[in-house]
């Protein structure tokens, strides 16, 4: 399993923001536990600004530029892609920092780690809807820019979905969590081990 998985801890199920999340480590074959700490709300408006900021001065030169409509629909995707992938790292990055507390799961039952896998699957269906809406968002955004109809507004929404969708692909990664919980169902008496170091 962990030959196709380069991702090496896939989300089983997540917790709210200051609570537990519970994560599959992909080389241990053990779960994990991720306390993420609270995000500062000084540094998401901050974060938020410079977006805002980039965005406008991107779709600026977008403008001005007078690119054909197809070559702009690929800027904008490839550009959003790479931001998204990006953000993708970072998060990811944070959420497996020392500070965020890693440790893996001891004395888990057999009916706790089925509630979490059942949770978890609520949870991997309802981010799948996120993404087709997010996706779906993404071709209403980028339809009039390839018809060559297009403002600032357009090409700011059609950049923050193709980052939005791409971040959350990666974030969910459904064929992984798939994989995982397949993974777990089959061997459930070796992941849940009480002694898992």
């Amino acid at each position: 399993m962990n030959a196709k998985m380069k991702k090496r801890y896939i989300a089983i199920y997540n917790g709210k923001e200051g609570s537990k999340s519970i994560f599959f480590d992909t080389e241990t074959k053990k779960l994990v536990v991720v306390k993420i700490e609270n995000i500062s709300y000084k540094l998401t408006i901050l974060s938020g600004f410079i977006g805002v900021s980039m965005y406008y001065l991107f779709g600026k030169v977008l403008i001005e530029s007078a690119l054909p409509p197809i070559a702009l629909v690929a800027m904008i995707l490839i550009v959003g892609c790479l931001a998204g992938m990006f953000f993708n790292i970072l998060v990811n990055k944070i959420a497996n920092s020392e500070k965020n507390k890693l440790e893996y799961l001891t004395n888990i039952t057999e009916d706790e780690l089925k509630e979490y896998i059942i949770e978890g699957r609520k949870q991997m269906w309802k981010n799948l809807l996120l993404i087709v809406f997010l996706l779906f968002m993404t071709i209403v955004s980028l339809l009039p820019i390839y018809f060559g109809e297009y403002s600032l507004l357009l090409l700011l929404a059609s950049i923050f979905f193709t980052i939005l969708v791409t971040f959350f692909i990666g974030v969910v990664a459904p064929n992984k969590r798939i994989v995982v919980f397949r993974y777990i169902k089959k061997n459930k008496e070796l992941v849940i081990l009480t002694d898992n170091r």
